[in-house]
């Protein structure tokens, strides 16, 4: 069963593989998640002269794990004569677990990028190029970048890819309309690539699962362990099963260990931009 029960938990969505850094271990093990806090110095200086030492130090941190748990249950007769599936209760089951894990993991997230300076965190109503062009512009300086969001709001920058020229009325070139027509939003804005988020909906089939006024802007030169965001699991998903002899109900518990936290050394490799209209 515990085989079968991971192999139904899949991703539902990409949010973790582009914004985290997750580690998996075994049962009762600690991960430590290491940040880089200072680097070598170099020095100009006469020649034969001796340079001052270079301090190097790293910040290490564990995560506690918390559980995340669901507990299906049928009864034997239905089971039996095959009128409910217990693998669709199972599969359900692990899809709650997957959506409570990921709304944990961005309330972890939140929490800390509201108190990052700018340019690490910015605001404003719709998309306000002087908050979010700067964060671009910054991390545009290591490399090249990626803005990731809901397509709510990454369809919001295609009405700020037009420029203002002899006229005062806004211009978009011809590539441009044709992208948004034929995809619904611009592959580039301000020289950094767009990602529309895969962000599937909540058992509602309304609300989707990753904040629909979250933009991610992320360096591709900050490998995945510099990420601020850190994920760990520990173990498989467990599972338990039973069978009530008073009234045959069969049941399975499922529990998976996992934590978050957010890890940074002297800043954030990553920008966060929120859309504050409501």
């Amino acid at each position: 069963m515990g085989y079968t029960v991971n192999e139904m938990i899949k991703p539902q969505t990409d949010w973790l593989t582009h914004v985290a850094d997750v580690k998996r271990v075994g049962y009762g093990e600690k991960a430590a998640f290491r940040t880089k806090l200072e680097g070598v110095t170099a020095f100009i200086q006469a020649k034969g002269a001796t340079p001052a030492r270079s301090k190097i130090a790293h910040k290490q941190v564990t995560l506690d794990t918390i559980a995340v748990s669901a507990r299906p249950v049928i009864n034997v007769y239905e089971l039996r004569t095959g009128r409910v599936q217990m693998a669709d209760l199972i599969r359900d089951a692990s899809y709650e677990m997957h959506v409570k894990q990921i709304q944990y993991i961005q309330q972890v997230l939140n929490a800390a990028a509201t108190n990052w300076e700018s340019p690490f965190y910015a605001t404003g109503s719709g998309i306000v190029k002087t908050a979010l062009n700067p964060q671009i512009q910054h991390w545009m300086r290591t490399g090249a970048v990626t803005v990731l969001g809901d397509i709510a709001i990454i369809s919001k920058l295609a009405d700020q890819t037009g420029f203002t020229a002899a006229t005062s009325t806004q211009q978009f070139a011809p590539s441009i309309i044709e992208e948004v027509i034929r995809t619904g939003v611009v592959g580039v804005y301000y020289g950094a690539k767009v990602v529309n988020l895969v962000n599937p909906y909540l058992s509602d089939n309304v609300t989707p699962i990753i904040d629909t006024k979250r933009l991610y802007i992320l360096p591709s030169a900050a490998s995945v362990d510099m990420r601020p965001l850190k994920v760990l699991y520990e173990g498989d998903v467990q599972s338990t099963e039973s069978t009530n002899i008073d009234d045959l109900a069969y049941e399975v518990r499922l529990d998976q260990w996992f934590g978050a936290g957010v890890v940074t050394g002297k800043t954030p490799a990553m920008s966060v931009y929120v859309d504050s209209s409501t």
